[in-house]
């Protein structure tokens, strides 16, 4: 603690310049420490996250050329076979060595012939049940026979169903190919007599392995080292631009383990300089991965060049700033100093102090916004005083629109003929009802009271007129008990339901009803007091709304002066909303805040 009182003394007693170099100096310099490991960090991240994309965007393209192969392959394996199939057709009946001759050089040609609109296929051997081959190229001799006893034929057989075809792994072989240094991935199907059903034979269809390491060879757009690689299930190389790694286990140039994860996988293995990135696409057809390995041994080298250069230049910027900010603090203080004493004087309590500084710097803008928040005040205080006094106006006209003499009078001289005519229970409940409506009206509590109050106010109202006017006023109140305790101000019902007996009831000329219902709107409740009697013209709504909006004359007195007290308490959302249709009735709709208890009271 007493460190901390020492320090804070021997700051406080420094100039406001040598604040700011004292400030500065820590501020810059361990930002710049963090910047450079971050900065480093984000851009190992950003170089390592463009490679994935590149790698994915390529393999993308190397599974549609693989695809491209597969799908040209299996669509030249269907056309021999109908190919076939239309010559054993064409010659079923051979009876001489010569008609065999002339049908084994029909069916190579055919097959030659074939493969021409497929150049991604190699070659093509047919397998016929009783043990003769044909060829698209020049046959071996016993070499080709060799297949008779292989398992090949045996395991298409197997698929036992017209149209199935059997994909045999990448591998090299002696027989049924063109070169056997090259390893071949061979696809197998069954021809059969579609007349009869009948098996004619096996059909085998070659593609080399450097039709897959042609496109294997993808030039890289960064200085990584990248090599591409297509797996099978086993974890053998199949295809590979390096002739030496094919047919070897995988699980010599990277993790085994990665085969086993599922989809596009991306990792980087090793470390320090043997660090690779190695990510896994999938091609589910032939249960083959795309594997493609990035040695990463160039992005170290990168990064640290890149955490070398973020220091020097660092480095370099501090020691400038040091020499710029002492004359910065010179320039900053002298109008810090103004805005100051500006300050002081409005503390003091001068309102119209105002701070000259014009620069267009923060110090410029603390300025603009000083004089600016000092208008606001003035403004504000000028504002509160009017509204105190349109508040009070309010109260006033209020008083003078709701106690009116003639309702009382009126009133009273109905409890009077009530008595006269021995009356006396409804001569007893006017006036219990009459002195309950003025306890309400002329009390000094609080102006903002629940909705179940104003509605009991309204309640004495309305059967006060309800006994002054018999033939005139049926009323309804339905008001959910949940909204009971909503705030309103106090005497704001009232004029609604003195405004709906006399402007719509009493000139339609029989009875009419008014009704009152509450509902909740969102976070606000609806208060709709609605009469049946003459409604409104078009142009009589109209005005009305233009009054309420004070933007013309006063139609009526109790309704602007609800809608302005209700504006005044809870905000210019809320208010009055009137609609009329002439002819139909009047409904008149006070939107208040939902909340309940004191948060609304003022």
């Amino acid at each position: 603690m007493r460190i901390t009182r020492s320090f804070k003394s021997w700051f406080g007693r420094l100039q406001i310049h040598s604040k700011i170099m004292y400030t500065f100096l820590p501020l810059s310099l361990i930002p710049l420490i963090a910047l450079g490991l971050i900065s480093s960090k984000m851009f190992g991240d950003t170089v390592v996250e463009k490679e994935k994309i590149n790698i994915r965007d390529e393999s993308r393209l190397i599974l549609s050329q693989l695809d491209s192969i597969i799908q040209n392959t299996e669509s030249c394996t269907n056309i021999m076979t109908a190919d076939i199939h239309e010559l054993y057709k064409e010659y079923s009946a051979r009876v001489t060595d010569v008609d065999d001759k002339r049908f084994q050089n029909l069916m190579e040609s055919r097959l030659s012939i074939d493969l021409l609109m497929f150049p991604d296929v190699d070659s093509a051997v047919f397998l016929d049940v009783s043990g003769r081959i044909y060829s698209s190229y020049p046959q071996k001799g016993e070499r080709d026979r060799e297949v008779l006893n292989s398992p090949m034929p045996e395991m298409v057989q197997s698929q036992g169903s017209y149209g199935v075809n059997r994909w045999f792994p990448m591998e090299r072989r002696n027989f049924m190919v063109t070169d056997p240094a090259v390893p071949v991935l061979t696809l197998g199907k069954m021809v059969f007599d579609l007349d009869t059903g009948k098996t004619l034979g096996t059909l085998f269809v070659n593609v080399k392995e450097t039709t897959f390491a042609s496109f294997l060879q993808m030039t890289p757009e960064n200085s990584f080292s990248k090599e591409y690689y297509i797996v099978d299930s086993r974890g053998q190389i199949v295809s590979s631009p390096v002739s030496e790694r094919l047919l070897t286990p995988f699980s010599d140039l990277s993790s085994p383990r990665l085969l086993e994860r599922k989809g596009t996988v991306s990792d980087i293995i090793g470390r320090g300089k043997q660090t690779q990135l190695t990510t896994l696409t999938p091609y589910d057809k032939l249960g083959w991965k795309l594997v493609s390995i990035v040695s990463l041994k160039e992005l170290n080298g990168i990064i640290y060049r890149n955490f070398v250069l973020t220091f020097t230049v660092g480095f370099l910027g501090l020691l400038l700033a040091l020499l710029l900010t002492r004359k910065l603090a010179q320039i900053i203080v002298g109008p810090l100093l103004q805005v100051t004493k500006a300050m002081r004087r409005v503390k003091e309590g001068d309102l119209d102090a105002t701070s000259n500084v014009a620069t267009e710097d923060e110090v410029g803008l603390i300025s603009s916004v000083f004089n600016s928040m000092v208008r606001q005040i003035k403004e504000l205080l000028r504002t509160v005083t009017e509204d105190q006094a349109r508040k009070r106006a309010y109260e006033l006209a209020l008083m003078h629109a709701q106690i009116k003499p003639h309702f009382l009078y009126n009133t009273l001289d109905t409890i009077y003929v009530l008595n006269d005519l021995g009356m006396n229970e409804e001569a007893r409940d006017t006036t219990k009802a009459l002195a309950d409506f003025y306890r309400a009206v002329l009390s000094k509590g609080s102006e903002i009271i629940p909705l179940g109050a104003e509605i009991s106010n309204v309640r004495d109202y309305l059967n006060i007129m309800q006994v002054r006017n018999p033939d005139v006023l049926r009323y309804s109140i339905e008001i959910p008990e949940e909204l009971a305790s909503v705030n309103v101000p106090k005497l704001s019902l009232q004029p609604l339901v003195e405004n709906a007996i006399y402007h719509g009831l009493k000139t339609k000329g029989e009875q009419g009803s008014v009704s009152i219902r509450a509902a909740r709107s969102d976070k606000n409740v609806m208060i709709t007091v609605e009469d049946n009697g003459v409604g409104m013209s078009e142009e009589q709504l109209q005005r009305v709304e233009a009054s309420l909006s004070g933007k013309g004359r006063q139609t009526s007195i109790g309704l602007y002066n609800v809608h302005e007290r209700i504006k005044l308490y809870f905000g210019e959302a809320y208010g009055l909303t009137v609609r009329s249709c002439l002819g139909e009735g009047t409904a008149i709709e006070m939107k208040v805040p939902g909340k309940e208890g004191d948060d609304n009271d003022v």
